[in-house]
């Protein structure tokens, strides 16, 4: 009976305090004073009888200024206010950063680009790793049906999982690495011929050949146990139970040193790919724009913009990516044999790159250095154009330029 008492008490008064909070019908007499008397300690304007040690009222009431200073203190000391404070601040913020950050935009686009088009093409990848790594003269279409037969549709998407937690870093930090090293060159010949901050300066073929290799050194260093760990799932899909147990199972059967298997030949090879696809893909785009340009200037006699259609944008990107292909398919070939030696029961048969370049040659012939390029680049030329296209439509989106 006592605590239904204290209960109902409590009740009351909260009841009480809240309708003072809420309510301005008795923020002043009618025939009080007009301005607030922060002096008078008995002055009903205090808000909730409000009060510092000295009197003076802590939350004012009545009159505009009296109401918007309530209206302040409600917010200050209120969890709701608090909230919409600190709400505000975070998506200002985050505003500001997304705004100003160039470079983070370039880094979502190219991880968008490198896992729609690497998902796309999924099939054509394992054929092609299965070819590299096992050699052998069956041709793409025998090893797509064989693999439908004994897997399903599931195979062909084996390993793709790591293959976009791959894909997605690798792409963007190329992207986000060559769009910085070109600033970094424009900024860098800029200053040597005493140009202002805002000329415009092109960039050489070899200059972007260069961007392009720095880059995709920088990103496959970042990425590259993800691409052995890709490599296990895809060659032994029912060993390892996903990625998490293929990378323990590779550190369990050969130590750490195993997640680096292959790392020389991939960083050779990542220059002369990397670069020669951006290269390409970005002189051939310029020189079109250029010259569509300049031929509906002189048609209209004005300042023209001219956007390259999705098709063409699609050719340039697989003209791109078919030549970066060959030009470093050998390497590619010899990494994916260290990477899988020492696991899964297959001998250690290399030292390092060039014993295991030695080893193919003279044992298979220089044409195993090639296994696997046609379906390497049947992958190669529509997954690099649809990453191409990807990207130019995330840069549209996002409101970005490139150099």
């Amino acid at each position: 009976m006592k605590r239904t008492r204290s209960l109902s008490v409590a009740l009351v008064f909260v009841l009480t305090f809240a309708k003072s909070i809420g309510s301005d019908a008795g923020a002043l007499p009618s025939n009080g004073p007009t301005k607030l008397n922060y002096e008078d300690s008995s002055s009903p304007t205090c808000l909730a009888n409000l009060k510092r040690s000295n009197g003076k009222c802590l939350i004012p009431r009545a009159g505009s200024t009296a109401t918007a200073t309530s209206k302040t203190g409600l917010k200050t000391f209120g969890v709701v206010g608090s909230f919409f404070v600190c709400r505000d601040a975070v998506m200002t913020a985050t505003q500001n950063f997304w705004r100003d950050a160039e470079n983070t935009k370039f880094l979502l686009a190219g991880a968008v680009a490198g896992i729609v088009s690497r998902t796309i093409v999924s099939p054509l990848e394992v054929v092609a790793t299965a070819q590299m790594v096992r050699g052998g003269n069956k041709n793409m279409m025998g090893e797509l049906l064989d693999l439908f037969s004994s897997e399903g549709m599931r195979g062909f998407f084996k390993g793709n999982g790591a293959n976009c937690l791959k894909v997605a870093p690798t792409r963007g930090v190329q992207f986000f690495a060559f769009e910085s090293i070109k600033v970094r060159v424009v900024d860098y010949k800029r200053s040597k011929m005493g140009l202002a901050e805002d000329a415009e300066v092109s960039l050489s073929p070899i200059e972007r050949l260069i961007a392009g290799g720095f880059a995709g050194m920088i990103a496959s260093s970042l990425v590259y146990p993800i691409e052995v760990v890709k490599t296990m799932l895809t060659m032994y899909p029912g060993k390892y139970n996903g990625i998490n147990a293929a990378f323990h199972g590779v550190l369990n059967e050969v130590g750490p040193k195993g997640l680096y298997a292959g790392f020389a030949p991939t960083l050779v090879a990542m220059f002369p790919y990397v670069g020669m696809e951006f290269m390409i893909y970005e002189t051939s785009k310029i020189a079109i724009e250029t010259y569509m340009k300049s031929k509906l200037e002189a048609k209209d006699g004005e300042n023209s913009q001219y956007t390259i259609p999705i098709f063409v944008t699609l050719g340039l990107g697989a003209m791109a990516g078919a030549a970066a292909q060959s030009s470093a398919h050998p390497l590619d070939v010899v990494r994916k044999r260290l990477q899988v030696q020492g696991i899964n029961g297959n001998p250690v048969l290399y030292k390092n790159t060039l014993d295991c370049i030695g080893g193919i040659v003279s044992k298979e012939g220089a044409s195993s250095l090639y296994k696997g390029l046609g379906p390497a680049c049947v992958a190669t030329i529509p997954g690099t154009g649809v990453a191409y296209i990807t990207y130019e439509f995330m840069k549209t989106f996002l409101g970005l330029n490139s150099m």
